[in-house]
This record gives C-alpha cells, sequence and structure tokens, in this order.
C-alpha cells in the first residue's frame, strides 16, 4: 500500500526511513545549503564539477564514515553536517531510543581543525560513529560510480547471494562450525608461547567478565541515570518551576485548561456546519489535552521529585564507577551487555587451550564432520538461490534494453565429498565454494566477470539490474545511486528512469543524474549550481519545480544553449514522466 506524504509531497510507506533534509556548512564547495528530500525519487542534477557527488560524501560522513580535515572549505575552521531522519519507530532499537518528539533523528557531524577534530551526535547527545553505523548505515544502500568494480569482491558477491536467498541461517551455522573446528585446529598448531598469551588472554577475560557482573548493570535503571543525576542536582529548581507553572495553569475563574475546555465544547456544537470551525475545535481540543497532560506531569513531579542528598551521592558513584569500567573496557556504559556476551563467547572459546594434545585432535575429528556437513548445505541452498538470482537479473537487464544479455553465477569448490576432510579448514570462513558473477553482455561472447567484462553503461546497468532483483528481499529504506547512469545514452535513459520509479514506490531513492530521461521521473528535483564570487567557487542547490524545472529538463537535453525546441522536448518528457508515474502507482 502506498500512502501519501503530506509533509514532502511524495509516496511514503509505513515502516520506512526516509532522509529528509541534509544541511552543509563550510562543507568543500558547499558554504551554507540545505537539500530537502521527498519520499520517491529524488534526482540530483547540475553542471559537471558543481559538486553533486558530495552529497554521496556528506551523507557518508554523516552515517557515521571516516573523513578529515579535507573536508573544511578553505579558510574555515569547522566543516557541518547535519542529516535529519524519519524513520519507522520500530525500524531498530537504536533509532527507537533517538527519535525526537517529532518522530525525528537528527544527526549532526562535525569536522574541526585543532586538537578536538569534531565530533558526532543525534539529536543534541553525543555518540559514536559505529552507533550511527549500526542504526542506519543497514537501512542505507550506496551504489557509487564505481559500484560494478565492488562487484568484482567475491565477499560482496557472497554477501549478495545470501541476502537474496535468505541464507543467514545457513550461512551462521556452517560459520559456527567452522570457527569451532577451525579454533581446535589453532591450538594444535599453537607453540608454547602462544599458548601462555591465551592462558593469559582467558584469565583477563574471566576477570573482566567478573567486573561487570559484580557492577549488575541494569538497563531499565541506568539507562536513565545520567538523566536522574541532572534532574535531582537541580531538583529545588525544578520543583519550583513546575509549581509556578501549574499554578498559573490553574489561577483564575476559570483557569486556562478549564477555559479551553469550555471553548472546545462552544465550537463543537457547530463543528458540523463550518469546516473552517471544525478545524479550530480539533486545535482546541489537542490544545486542551496537552494542557491536561502538562498539568498533571507537573503536579506530580512537585509531589515526586525528591532531592535526598545520599541517594544523589549514591546515583553519582554508581555512574562513576559504570564509566570507569566502561572506559577499562572501551566501551559505552550502554554497551556493558553486549561486551559480556562477547566475553562468554570468547572465554567458551578459550577455555579449550590447556587441553592435551591428544584431547584436543579428537575433538577435531569430531567438528570436521560437522562443518562438511553445514558448508555441503550451504552450498546445495547457494547453487538453487543462484539459479534463482540470474534468472530474475536477466529479466531486470532486458527490461533496461540489455535483452541479450547474459547473467550467471558460477561457482567453484574448494573442497567436495571424497576429499580429505582435514583439507576442509583451508576452505575459508565463506563457504566450500568460490562464487563469480558472470556476465556475457552480447550473443556468442564467453562470460567474464562483471567488472571486467561491459562497458561503463552496461555495467552501470548491471549494477542496477542486481539491485532491482534484491529488491524484495534485500531492499534499504534509503538507496544513494551517484551517477548508476554513467555511459547509458539517451535511448536507454526511458527505460532506467521507468526502472528507477519502480523501485522507488518501496523505498527512498535519491540519484546523481546528468539524464534527462531520469530526472523527468523523478517526485523531487534537486539542481546543485555553482557560482564565482568575490574570487572564490561556491556551490548552491536549488529546488526546481514548474517553469525552472522545464528549463533544467531542458538544459540537461542540450546544455546552456536550450532553445524553443528542446524547451518543447522537455514538456513532453516531463509529461511523459508524469503519466507513466501515474499509471505504474495507480
Amino acid at each position: 500500500m502506498v500512502l501519501t506524504d503530506k509533509v514532502n509531497n511524495g509516496p511514503r510507506w509505513p515502516g520506512q526511513l526516509v532522509l529528509e533534509r541534509l544541511r552543509l556548512q563550510n562543507f568543500l564547495l558547499f558554504e551554507q545549503v540545505e537539500f530537502a528530500f521527498s519520499a520517491g525519487l529524488n534526482a540530483v542534477s547540475g553542471e559537471t564539477g558543481a559538486g553533486k557527488s558530495l552529497v554521496a560524501k556528506a551523507l557518508g560522513l554523516a552515517l557515521g564514515g571516516r573523513g578529515g580535515h579535507d573536508i573544511i572549505r578553505s579558510g574555515c575552521d569547522e566543516a557541518v553536517i547535519e542529516a535529519v531522519f524519519r524513520p519507522d519507530a520500530a525500524a531498530s532499537p537504536e533509532l527507537a531510543a533517538w527519535l525526537d518528539q517529532d518522530g525525528r533523528v537528527t544527526v549532526r557531524r562535525s569536522v574541526r581543525r585543532g586538537r578536538d577534530g569534531g565530533g558526532l551526535g543525534v539529536n543534541g547527545k553525543a555518540v559514536t560513529a559505529g552507533a550511527v553505523r549500526s542504526a542506519l548505515a543497514p537501512l542505507v544502500d550506496f551504489a557509487a560510480q564505481n559500484e560494478h568494480m565492488r562487484l568484482a569482491d567475491p565477499a560482496y558477491q557472497v554477501h549478495l547471494l545470501d541476502a537474496y536467498g535468505r541464507l543467514e541461517a545457513a550461512v551462521e551455522r556452517y560459520q559456527a562450525a567452522f570457527r569451532k573446528a577451525d579454533g581446535l585446529a589453532r591450538r594444535l598448531q599453537a607453540g608454547r608461547q602462544e599458548r601462555e598469551l591465551v592462558r593469559l588472554r582467558l584469565e583477563r577475560a574471566r576477570e573482566e567478565l567478573a567486573d561487570i557482573d559484580r557492577a549488575g548493570y541494569d538497563a531499565s535503571e541506568d539507562a536513565t541515570l545520567e538523566d536522574d543525576i541532572r534532574e535531582m542536582s537541580n531538583a529545588a529548581g525544578i520543583v519550583r518551576a513546575a509549581a509556578e507553572a501549574a499554578a498559573r495553569l490553574e489561577a483564575g475563574e476559570p483557569g486556562p485548561v478549564d477555559a479551553l475546555a469550555a471553548a472546545w465544547k462552544l465550537l463543537k456544537k457547530m463543528a458540523a456546519v463550518s469546516p473552517r470551525l471544525a478545524e479550530a475545535a480539533a486545535d482546541l481540543e489537542q490544545a486542551m489535552e496537552l494542557a491536561e497532560s502538562a498539568l498533571g506531569k507537573l503536579t506530580g513531579m512537585v509531589g515526586d521529585l525528591d532531592a535526598d542528598p545520599q541517594r544523589l551521592d549514591a546515583m553519582i558513584g554508581r555512574s562513576e564507577m559504570l564509566k570507569a569500567l566502561a572506559r577499562r573496557l572501551e566501551c559505552e556504559v550502554a554497551a556493558l551487555p553486549s561486551v559480556r556476551d562477547k566475553l562468554l563467547l570468547e572465554i567458551e572459546d578459550l577455555s579449550g587451550w590447556d587441553a592435551g594434545e591428544d584431547e584436543v585432535r579428537a575433538r577435531l575429528a569430531e567438528e570436521l564432520p560437522r562443518v562438511a556437513e553445514a558448508g555441503l548445505a550451504l552450498g546445495r541452498r547457494r547453487r538453487d538461490a543462484a539459479k534463482r538470482l540470474a534468472k530474475a537479473v536477466n529479466r531486470e537487464l532486458a527490461g533496461l534494453g540489455m535483452e541479450q544479455a547474459g547473467f550467471l553465477v558460477d561457482f567453484e569448490p574448494l573442497w567436495e565429498e571424497g576429499m580429505p576432510l582435514d583439507d576442509i579448514l583451508s576452505a575459508g570462513l565463506s563457504g566450500l565454494d568460490g562464487v563469480n558473477f558472470f556476465l556475457s553482455p552480447n550473443p556468442g561472447e564467453a562470460p567474464s566477470a562483471v567488472a571486467g567484462a561491459v562497458s561503463g553503461g552496461e555495467a552501470s546497468r548491471a549494477v542496477l539490474a542486481i539491485k532491482a532483483a534484491l529488491s524484495e528481499v534485500y531492499r534499504p529504506d534509503l538507496m544513494f545511486l551517484d551517477e548508476v547512469d554513467a555511459g547509458v545514452g539517451a535511448r536507454l535513459g526511458r527505460e532506467l528512469g521507468m526502472k528507477l520509479d519502480e523501485m522507488a514506490r518501496s523505498r527512498q531513492i535519491i540519484v546523481i543524474t546528468h539524464l534527462p530521461q531520469i530526472a523527468s521521473y523523478a517526485d523531487n528535483h534537486l539542481k546543485v549550481t555553482k557560482a564565482v564570487r568575490k574570487g572564490r567557487t561556491s556551490a548552491g542547490v536549488e529546488h526546481l519545480t514548474g517553469e525552472a524545472r522545464v528549463q533544467e529538463v531542458a538544459s540537461m537535453i542540450h546544455g546552456s544553449g536550450a532553445n524553443e525546441v528542446t524547451i518543447r522536448q522537455a514538456r513532453e518528457m516531463l509529461a511523459d514522466g508524469a503519466h507513466g508515474k501515474k499509471e505504474r502507482h495507480d
């Protein structure tokens, strides 16, 4: 079901993450700009060198990527990136904890010259880059201009295949068996010095686990410990402010709360005959409910807030103890439970290192058949998934003008039944087969590796076809495509625009594009501009609607020399895009 996003005037889906705004300050060419995105398909155009692809770099940094002082605009001391997301509260526990009162998550990344170097925060609170990556990065998929080169990475190919086949459980089963057997094999190969290092690490891990257990971190109470300390430390002022505010809400005959209720009842009687009166009555009802809620909270705060010095000292002491423990373990306080889980696994893994060689060898002999069983089962499921993936990708390629292309997934056995079990661990953690994506762009040509088999335009379409085929099972909420249309001519631009529009029905897509055919299908069109003022180059952004959008599409067709013919073509292209969008969305 597609809903209407009244805020951004585009399609909106339940459970989706939407990037609403990206604000840049002193970021390379951008002095101070704001990109306003909508749900659905967003096109970002502009002349070559204007800074379009810098948007991808900025978003990557906001999502916890690495960046140095080179992003700071010349002559400035600090660059700031601010990304405003509107996620579904159920997307992840981390995001649910970060939501502000408007249901948004604002990530602010600053990079400063000097000793502190800047920082990363969410809704005004400092967080680690790892925390942001954990919460947001899995929901965002970047496809940059060199994405087809990434397809040459065997690990990425395996990741895509497993995602398509929904093989996470089978992969986990194999890897768990492999790690157990590999650990035993390494123990047999370990020398005396390595065994001593393992013994010391095991001893330290047990001490760290005991420290965490003694601390007894309680997420239900300790997560709000800092807020409770601040509130109790300022208890007198808070109680005074709450009491005075509550008194003002109740003062007079009638008081403000009662006056709102009386006004609402008065308007409600005539709301049925006047839409404007009904809107005013609805606003008053909401104001009355909020005022009553605020009064209840204030009244309760006056009676409940406790300024007990001994309790405050105890809370401060516990907070400092937890912080010291977290520093020692190199984690955040909230991560102590997950660190405990990792320590338990590490202790289990290391505990057998002091066993005798014969015992370890016997245990390894028991584990290797389990590795073989899990690996062969995973291989069979991967082959089944590969056939379905190849069929889906070839169907998508046909829709992108590559009807004659042939995509396939090839397997190279690294260990097979009948080979010595002792050799199975040489296959590695990824599985018992090497996985390779092959593409033959033309009939009669032998398939070869995707990254080296095709031209830039064909590679771009191959990437898009694979992502489209994966969309039903591996569907990030936000796709950022940086000139995925590189090397694609006007003849195929329309097919590419239609495919992007189709994919944007169930996710937000932001595409950096030079093709007018793609821009004509966009729900939201932004143009990056570049100008030289007082000897300095600055980039800006324009939100295009109406005639401004027609002019930009015309410029994309024929460059800066747009004329009546290209303007007419632009109007027809935009009308075609709007008509095709309406037909598909209906």
